[in-house]
């Protein structure tokens, strides 16, 4: 029932005024405490509609930060190669009430192994080596993959594709304000978490192993000469123009980056994890510049990091099926990121990160020219990121794996 009301001696349907000030809210209103970022880069093109989709996104990121199911929220949409929408909102440090911003340093955790995977295959081409080139011979000190491996001949990019075999042992959690520890030590157990081990054959099957990316660390560590986050830095990160981006934390950044909470209010505070697994330092508005590097619209920044070849192994899945939950699904994985394809036929890459107070997820649709990542600092992250993700999934008419 449409009840009518009277204002100014107009008949208007309620319904009407309703959707009216709806549009307005979700395009002007934001709650005490945020900072609404400003896109490096725009689109013009259906500017209402696209303006609509963004707002969509702000009120997601709005309502879970009013209910306090989060503190801050930081987001990219990216479309033709560039950014149509980098925005942040809500706070960074609840206790000291520091505004989370697009430029704010946050750990993006697992989502550190797509990067790396660039690194790598930029450390192959300049190496002149191939993917399935042996990890020991590239190693100075032998019997330390002796210790792991026992054996049994790794590769490359079994280690990319988590198809080594290594156990799944998470990596080490440090203070920022202790020293974090090196590749070598934790691959040698002198750290808090146990020395990996081959659990089973390297044979293909897949089996998540942050120790299998420090192993490959490691390996760009003794072949260059360079310490992992310079070698990443110069290779990837600037030629990326990812100017806010870091697999290392400084002190001078540590000051600033967002602190994380637990699902239950506990404040978590800023922390290191070793380089190539998942300790990647970065915001919004740098990676909307990684995401665009999937666009065919950037191809000359992309090939400025690896050439065309090297960019079509990075695709390619290694693994055909990957178990989760106990089941089968249809995702796979190539090269430091996961991958399906949806029902439309599109080809996805993602890959999602988590840490306690921290939950993070980006999306290419590589048919589609765009890209979405997202980040909040709390537990409670994942429930915002979904939601963000079926709003994502519906402006582009993308039937979204359950995986999300």
């Amino acid at each position: 029932l449409i009840v009518s009301i009277r204002v100014l001696g107009l008949q208007i349907s309620s319904l009407i005024l309703f959707a009216v000030v709806f549009v307005w809210v979700l395009g002007s209103w934001a709650p005490p405490g945020c900072c609404w970022g400003v896109a490096r880069r725009s689109l013009s093109v259906d500017g209402g509609r696209r303006r609509t989709f963004c707002a969509e996104f702000v009120s997601i990121g709005a309502c879970a930060i009013a209910t306090g199911a989060v503190e801050g929220v930081q987001f990219a949409l990216v479309e033709g190669g560039e950014a149509l929408s980098i925005k942040a909102m809500g706070l960074a440090d609840r206790e000291r009430k520091v505004a989370m911003t697009v430029d704010t340093p946050i750990n993006v955790a697992s989502i550190s192994k797509s990067l790396t995977a660039w690194g790598v295959l930029a450390f192959l081409e300049q190496q002149e080596l191939e993917l399935d080139a042996s990890v020991r011979e590239l190693l100075t000190e032998g019997d330390l993959y002796d210790d792991i491996f026992a054996g049994a001949d790794s590769t490359i990019r079994m280690l990319l594709s988590h198809t080594s075999g290594l156990s799944g042992a998470s990596v080490p959690v440090t203070p920022a304000t202790e020293p974090v520890p090196s590749s070598t030590d934790v691959l040698r157990g002198r750290s808090s978490v146990p020395r990996p081990r081959l659990q089973s054959a390297p044979d293909g099957s897949y089996l998540y192993s942050g120790a299998g990316y420090l192993l490959l660390q490691k390996m760009i560590e003794d072949q260059t000469g360079l310490a992992f986050a310079k070698f990443m830095a110069e290779t990837v990160l600037s030629p990326a123009q990812m100017s806010n981006s870091t697999f290392a934390l400084t002190r001078q950044m540590s000051g600033r980056t967002a602190v994380y909470y637990r699902a239950d209010g506990r404040r978590r505070e800023p922390f290191h994890l070793p380089g190539a697994a998942g300790g990647l330092y970065s915001t919004a508005a740098d990676m909307a510049l990684f995401l665009a590097l999937y666009s065919e619209s950037d191809r000359k920044s992309r090939e400025e990091i690896i050439p065309v070849v090297r960019y079509a192994a990075l695709l390619k899945p290694a693994v055909d099926a990957i178990k989760t939950d106990g089941r089968v699904r249809n995702i796979q994985y190539a090269l430091g990121h996961y991958t399906y394809m949806t029902p439309e036929g599109t080809r996805m890459v993602f890959h999602t990160g988590g840490n306690p107070g921290l939950r993070a997820i980006y999306v290419v649709p590589l048919d589609r020219d765009a890209g979405f990542f997202a980040v909040a600092n709390n537990d409670n992250g994942s429930k915002v990121l979904a939601e963000m993700m079926r709003a994502w999934g519906e402006h582009y008419d993308l039937t979204l794996h359950e995986y999300f």
